[in-house]
């Protein structure tokens, strides 16, 4: 009686403490459902692969302390869809779009305070598009890259666009 009492606890404690890499198969979708975890239990990442092994579906990866840190939207193993990256606190890092695998659409940055730092217009092809730069809210500085090639820059607050110049360079010279 003792040895099933064990076993039935043993199998209890390891079904509610994974580790590592789980692979279920769901015959209703023909897709397998992956879930890593962290060495404590919790869980890293949780994605879906289509019959062919291909990524399909939403793709969710956490942070060590439980927090989404993104999710995006896979479609036969290129990212198809909208997706949000986190900071660590949960709060919105940037919204990311793609379409059959190609950077598309606008992409928005903030930092931690939920200000808008960048913005990122992408053409479809490559990194090409228009990279617009902001400081507590203000435009100050725009590129635009064509055929992978920067086509022009634009500074549209030379008080910003020193500042954060100066700043930068204070930064890099004290880590020399």
């Amino acid at each position: 009686m003792k040895t099933l009492l064990t076993l039935v606890l043993a199998s209890i404690t390891s079904l509610s403490f994974s580790q590592g890499l789980v692979e279920e198969y769901d015959q209703s979708c023909n897709c397998t459902h992956f879930t890593n975890h962290y060495d404590n239990g919790d869980v890293s990442a949780e994605y879906l692969t289509n019959a062919a092994g291909q990524k399909h579906g939403i793709e969710k990866i956490f942070y060590t302390n439980g927090n989404l840190q993104y999710n995006r939207i896979w479609s036969k193993g290129k990212l198809d869809g909208i997706g949000k990256h986190y900071f660590r606190n949960g709060q919105l890092y940037y919204t990311e779009q793609h379409e059959d695998g190609v950077k598309i659409g606008d992409w928005t940055f903030h930092d931690e305070e939920a200000d808008i730092t960048q913005i990122i217009k992408y053409s479809g092809n490559g990194n090409d598009g228009t990279y617009e730069y902001y400081h507590s809210g203000i435009n100050y500085f725009t590129k635009v890259v064509n055929n992978e090639t920067l086509a022009s820059e634009t500074v549209l607050n030379q008080q910003i666009y020193d500042q954060l110049k100066s700043e930068a360079e204070a930064v890099q010279s004290a880590g020399k």
